[in-house]
């Protein structure tokens, strides 16, 4: 007879995860505008630490290192914005002549549809008697037009965002040591080791999701030049940086090109090629590059990614989507050294887990 008694699971060991959960919750969505630019800052400033590392080696003073770097983003992103807004310019000025082309093109792939549907009676009859109305291209055209009225917003938020990267990034080493000591002295060794797992969990993340929309944002503009698709220089670093979104990030960044393609040209052959593009660039990413480059990062199950893109997207919007892996990875690794968090870190993981 078997005397033993299995262990009972406690309400406080399944209550102290949801309230955790709850409270995080309230607290991230609550102090957004304060915690976006912050994290956005402080992720640019954890990025570019290698470049003020690597410069220090050539006994440049540590001052002068972060100066030449962030002189070096201002630059880019002066370079960057100027490029992009003479595009969103000229593509301002385009709307309604793209608009006239859009029902145009619409019209006549709703006869080349509707010639094909007729095939299969009871399909879809109703494509015949339906309308494309200018209307639905007015709404997008005051959208866009209100984004660029917010060019000055945007402009002061770079701004405060470049100097709160300076001075998290010049000051980098103590803000280190700080977060060592935030639980106590005595729990110090705990902490610095928690630290050394985030950051061996998100170095080799954050540093090949760089280059790799750094790459494919120069591979989708280049491959849209080459197919005289206009404004590629909008198109492509915007597919390059949507494909941080997990799993629809791709699809999202493609629909533009391929949209502009077909309308332009008249056709819906033209969109055949862009589409190609942007699935043998997409198949090679995320089946061949990125996971042999990130084995060894993040410790995330898909659906764990999935579920964090989705509550992030809720409290922070696109920036929450953008940001999700490396906040739910740093996350985990916290969870997985607290002992009453520990649960939500065994749900979080993968390989193993």
């Amino acid at each position: 007879m078997n005397t033993g008694k299995a262990s009972s699971i406690t309400l406080s060991s399944v209550a102290l995860p949801v309230l955790a959960i709850s409270a995080a919750a309230a607290f991230f969505f609550y102090a957004a505008p304060i915690l976006i630019p912050m994290t956005i800052a402080a992720a640019t400033a954890y990025t570019l630490v290698p470049v003020v590392v690597f410069l220090k080696k050539f006994k440049i003073p540590h001052f002068l290192a972060v100066m030449i770097v962030m002189l070096i983003m201002l630059g880019i992103g002066v370079v960057l914005a100027f490029v992009l807004i003479s595009e969103l310019a000229d593509l301002a000025g385009d709307i309604p002549k793209y608009q006239q082309a859009a029902l145009e093109f619409f019209d006549s792939a709703k006869d080349f549809i509707g010639s094909q549907l007729e095939q299969i009676p009871g399909l879809f009859p109703q494509i015949k008697d339906f309308k494309f109305d200018p209307s639905y291209f007015s709404g997008a055209g005051k959208v866009f037009f209100k984004s660029l009225g917010s060019v000055t917003a945007i402009g002061f938020q770079g701004f405060l965002l470049f100097f709160l990267t300076y001075f998290i990034l010049s000051d980098y080493e103590m803000f280190v040591d700080k977060f060592k000591l935030l639980f106590g002295t005595d729990k110090k060794v705990t902490t610095s080791s928690i630290l050394d797992q985030i950051n061996k969990q998100l170095r080799g993340f954050i540093s090949v999701k760089v280059g790799v929309t750094i790459g494919m944002s120069v591979v989708f503009t280049v491959g849209l030049l080459i197919m005289k698709v206009p404004y590629a220089y909008i198109w492509g670093p915007l597919a390059g940086i949507l494909n941080l979104i997990p799993y629809v990030g791709a699809i999202i960044g493609a629909i533009p090109p391929i949209a502009i393609a077909g309308i332009t040209k008249g056709s819906m052959g033209a969109m055949i090629p862009v589409a190609l593009l942007f699935l043998i660039v997409q198949i090679f990413e995320s089946n061949l590059i990125t996971p042999k480059l990130t084995s060894d990062s993040v410790d995330l199950n898909p659906l764990a990614v999935l579920v964090a893109s989705i509550i992030w997207g809720y409290l922070w919007g696109a920036i929450g989507v953008i940001l999700a892996v490396p906040i739910t990875a740093a996350v985990k690794v916290v969870c997985d050294n607290v002992e009453s968090l520990e649960p939500i870190g065994v749900l979080l993981g993968g390989r193993g887990r």
